[in-house]
């Protein structure tokens, strides 16, 4: 049986994504400030509360889209592990679980309910670590999905530093890496 999937060796990592919204945050930054040369064209009918209140939402907004890139390259990381486990042929426990979940579903295993269910069994992973990724990922369905219903109690919004500890987390991870 061929199992191969088309590896793009395209996905960001974390700090890849880290950097962009440091660049991101600057440039807006930048751009809503004096400092400007065409600051005061622009925002020529702003009250100074207003410029603040403007640069805070554009802010809050290019950290969602960081957030998102950093969920979906995590989701890379799991998916990309799961695809050399089955293609290896390798004889640890999970790699046997996952070629099992691909015989049945071959790459259209969910994250949640499939791969991260089958991590929290593996020894050397903190059950807390899957959790929390649980968490995360329905923020990241919410985000992707263009954000139209409120977030239900027990789920909350992340911000991008909490995710990225949560990614930095994963370093430590006993994936098979491409």
């Amino acid at each position: 049986m061929a199992i191969r999937i088309s590896k793009s060796h395209q996905h960001l990592d974390k700090d890849d994504i880290a950097e962009m919204l440091e660049y991101r945050e600057k440039s807006l930054r930048l751009y809503f400030s004096a400092q400007n040369p065409d600051f005061y064209n622009i925002f020529f009918e702003f009250t100074a509360t207003e410029v603040q209140e403007e640069l805070e939402y554009h802010l809050s907004e290019i950290e969602k889209d960081a957030c998102l890139n950093l969920l979906a390259s995590i989701e890379a990381m799991f998916r990309l592990d799961y695809a050399i486990r089955c293609e290896e042929k390798d004889k640890a426990d999970i790699s046997r679980k996952f070629r099992s979940l691909f015989a049945e579903r071959q790459f259209n295993v969910p994250l949640e309910d499939g791969l991260f269910d089958e991590w929290k069994n593996v020894p050397d992973v903190k059950s807390a670590t899957i959790s929390m990724l649980k968490g995360a990922f329905k923020y990241r369905h919410w985000l992707a999905h263009g954000r139209y219903w409120t977030l239900k109690a027990g789920k909350k919004e992340y911000d991008f530093y909490e995710l990225y500890q949560l990614a930095a987390e994963l370093d430590n991870f006993p994936f098979k890496r491409v």
